[in-house]
């Protein structure tokens, strides 16, 4: 089978409930999770509705995908990967047929195996018949997928026993930048079986007179038994001085905050 991989653009997702539009129709929620015990089943429910002044039929289609170390997304068949979702999705119905204006409810049920305590994601697209090939999708996976006449939409499974989660922090360093930031790197690494939603930021702390600066905190989707590089940006509005630079991460489920550290120079 071929494999496509596609460098993936960032963009932050505003509110869980943003609603995503392409061409003349739009699919909310875009992000669907699931979190029963092995052996249980649990039902979410999509809506699609049709702004166009015609009358479409769209059809629904499941495919797996992994996050490599760099941010790289690669989009695979459905059930091709060890972490599919795709086997475990019932969809009712799997196309529809609307009127201008008109919207319907697509049941996403889930049944998770009772020997099975991984986590599981995938992704569900929604396409007219003038579907397009391409693909594009948002780095770290915090809103949906929009390309001409099609919307992906994101599948997470995470079971409510077994391994409670966890991921590391490690390895900051400066990366080449350009003239309105400073650049830096990081390794977020999750040895588990869970998908955690975690967020990043950086704090600047004046060695000389203690003032602390916390900057812009971005959100990652880490993935089971896989290892991402972040991306952290330091404005050039920090004032000059020497500062002890920390990546501070956070998720849910921590006692506390992890957090790596290195000393920089912010020249005049």
């Amino acid at each position: 089978m071929k494999r496509t991989a596609l460098l993936i653009t960032a963009i932050l997702l505003i509110i869980s409930s943003f609603r995503l539009e392409a061409q003349d129709f739009e699919v909310a929620p875009v992000r669907v999770n699931f979190n029963v015990t092995p052996g249980e089943s649990q039902s979410r429910t999509v809506t699609i509705k049709n702004h166009g002044n015609r009358k479409e039929t769209f059809s629904i289609r499941l495919n797996d995908y992994l996050v490599q170390r760099q941010g790289d997304m690669e989009l695979l068949p459905a059930g091709s990967t060890r972490n599919s979702i795709s086997g475990w999705i019932n969809l009712n119905p799997s196309f529809v047929e609307l009127q201008p204006n008109e919207s319907a409810n697509i049941q996403v049920n889930l049944q998770a195996p009772t020997d099975d305590f991984s986590a599981k994601w995938g992704i569900m697209s929604f396409f007219t018949t003038a579907e397009q090939t391409a693909f594009t999708a948002d780095r770290d996976l915090q809103t949906g997928v929009s390309v001409s006449g099609r919307i992906d939409i994101y599948l997470f499974y995470n079971p409510a026993a077994g391994d409670p989660g966890r991921v590391e922090i490690g390895n900051l360093q400066e990366i080449p930048g350009n003239n309105d930031e400073r650049l830096f790197s990081v390794n977020l690494d999750n040895p588990g079986e869970k998908i955690m939603n975690t967020k990043v930021y950086l704090i600047a702390s004046n060695l000389q007179t203690g003032e602390e600066h916390k900057f812009r905190t971005i959100e990652v989707v880490s993935y089971p038994q896989t290892a991402r590089i972040v991306q952290l940006a330091l404005p050039e509005t920090l004032p000059p001085g020497r500062y002890a630079l920390a990546a501070i991460l956070d998720y849910p489920g921590s006692a506390s905050l992890k957090g790596t550290q290195i000393i920089i120079n912010v020249e005049e």
